[in-house]
C-alpha cells in the first residue's frame, strides 16, 4: 500500500518538482498552495505525512501544525527558506518532526521523509522488541533481558528514540527534540549528556551498546533492527 504525502507549498516550481519526485518514488501525492486548501484536504482525508512550508500566502505553517497536533500524530516535515535557529525551534515547539532548509538535495529530503514514515509506523504499535530490549509504549515500560529497567520518562524516551534508529547515529538535536515533546522547558547538550550517562549506568552489562559518536550524537548497537 502506498503512503500518501500532503505537500503544502506556494511556490509553483517547487511544488510541481517535488510532486513529480515523490510520485516517481512511489508515493501518492496531494499538493496544496495555501493553508485554506490544506485544511479542506485534511477534512476529507488524512495523509501519512505532511511536508509543510512555513511562509504561505494566507498564514504560517506553524499555525497549521498546531491545529494538526490537536487531533493527529501525523509526521510533519517543515520545508522553508528560513535558516534561523529561532525558526527551527518554533517548528519543533509547535509539533513539527523535522526541518529541511531550501535549497535542498532531493536525496536528503527523501531520506528524511522515509525516516519519519518509518518512525511513525513503528510508534503505531504499542510494543517494540529489538535485541535485548522490549518497549511497551502503553505502559511506558522497558525491559532488558526480561527484567524491567527503572527509567525516568526522559530516559525512556531517549532509549526508545535510539532503539527506533538502532545501529544508526541519532543526532543530539533529534534527541533534544524528543525530550522537548515531554514538555521540558529548557534542555541543552550538557543536560542531555547527563541523562545519557545515567541511562548508560542503568543498562548494566549492556551499557556498551550505547555508544557516543563524537561530534554527532549517539547510537544503540543491536543485533537486529
Amino acid at each position: 500500500m502506498k503512503n500518501t504525502v500532503l505537500l503544502v507549498e506556494d511556490d509553483d516550481f517547487i511544488r510541481d518538482s517535488m510532486s513529480r519526485l515523490l510520485q516517481q518514488e512511489g508515493y501518492d501525492m496531494v499538493a496544496c498552495s495555501c493553508l485554506e486548501d490544506a485544511r479542506s484536504t485534511l477534512r476529507k482525508s488524512i495523509p501519512d505525512l505532511i511536508i509543510l512550508d512555513v511562509l504561505l500566502p494566507d498564514g504560517s505553517g506553524f499555525d497549521l501544525c498546531r491545529e494538526i497536533r490537536e487531533s493527529y500524530k501525523i509526521p510533519v516535515l517543515f520545508l522553508t527558506c528560513c535558516d534561523e535557529d529561532e525558526d527551527t525551534v518554533k517548528g519543533f515547539d509547535c509539533g513539527g518532526d523535522d526541518y529541511v532548509h531550501k535549497p535542498f538535495r532531493a536525496k536528503v529530503l527523501l531520506a528524511r521523509l522515509k525516516s519519519l514514515l518509518r518512525r511513525s509506523q513503528m510508534e503505531q504499535g504499542s510494543i517494540l522488541c529489538i535485541d535485548v530490549f522490549r518497549f511497551d509504549n502503553d505502559k511506558r515500560v522497558c525491559t532488558l533481558d526480561g527484567i524491567m529497567v527503572a527509567l525516568t520518562p526522559i530516559e525512556y524516551r531517549l532509549l526508545f528514540e535510539l532503539a527506533k534508529s538502532a545501529n544508526h547515529v541519532v543526532t543530539r538535536e533529534a534527541l533534544l527534540h524528543a525530550i522537548w515533546e515531554l514538555g521540558c522547558d529548557y534542555l541543552d547538550v550538557n543536560t542531555l549528556s547527563v541523562h545519557i550517562s545515567r541511562l548508560r549506568s542503568k543498562l548494566g552489562q549492556h551499557s556498551k551498546k550505547l555508544i557516543t559518536v563524537r561530534g554527532e550524537g549517539y547510537v544503540l548497537r543491536c543485533r537486529n533492527e
